[in-house]
């Protein structure tokens, strides 16, 4: 028998599906950075302290290196487009918070905040990415692909120039996704270090 028009269909509805809940998600994060809880003033979007540190010191990195010529420290300091790259970390790192509570049915986690395991996992992930390592899911992917979608649609990378140097546009764009796939490899790294980390302290107890 001839099942290739199910197979295809079947292919067709787990494709949308995918789709959907990416975009739900992409809403969601979205939305989080106008959400507060009822004890803090602090969006739930933004990172604490090291983690974000660990992120933000990244982004200037990738900021100086996509302007010709390179950006002085001083320089990439005062450039919004470091904020910019900073948020599609931040961005990254709760899609992997979000896929996650999915993937585990939203199973509590805690983020180390202990600087020395941040510094771990941000030489991990950095490691990771020299090499070329860096790892996602369909979902995750699908995610990204929305949002930069978003970026080409609604945002001028006008806004984003310097006098006296030129943005490498091939550049802003490969930053673009590695920001957001860093910020997501960063988060899994935390918290899979995190649970061995803990897995480990059980072991010792017993």
């Amino acid at each position: 028998m001839y099942n290739s028009p199910p197979m295809t269909k079947s292919t067709h509805n787990k494709k949308v599906k995918l789709e959907d809940q990416a975009l739900l998600i992409a809403n969601e994060i979205f939305n989080l950075i106008n959400e507060y809880t009822h004890d803090s003033p602090v969006s739930k979007f933004f990172l604490t302290d090291e983690i974000a540190t660990a992120c933000y010191s990244l982004t200037a990195g990738f900021t100086s290196v996509v302007y010709q010529p390179i950006l002085d420290p001083e320089e990439t300091v005062d450039a919004s487009l470091l904020s910019f790259f900073y948020a599609l970390m931040t961005y990254g790192f709760n899609i992997y918070l979000k896929e996650r509570s999915l993937r585990t049915n939203s199973q509590p986690y805690r983020l180390p905040y202990e600087k020395t395991a941040v510094k771990k996992a941000q030489k991990a992930t950095l490691n990771r990415t020299a090499k070329g390592d860096l790892v996602s899911t369909p979902l995750a992917d699908n995610i990204i692909a929305l949002i930069v979608e978003n970026i080409h649609s609604q945002m001028d990378v006008s806004e984003f120039a310097i006098p006296d140097h030129k943005m490498n546009k091939r550049k802003f764009w490969d930053y673009v996704k590695l920001s957001l796939y860093w910020g997501y490899n960063f988060a899994g790294e935390l918290l899979d270090k995190e649970a061995q980390q803990t897995k480990e302290k059980v072991s010792k107890s017993n």
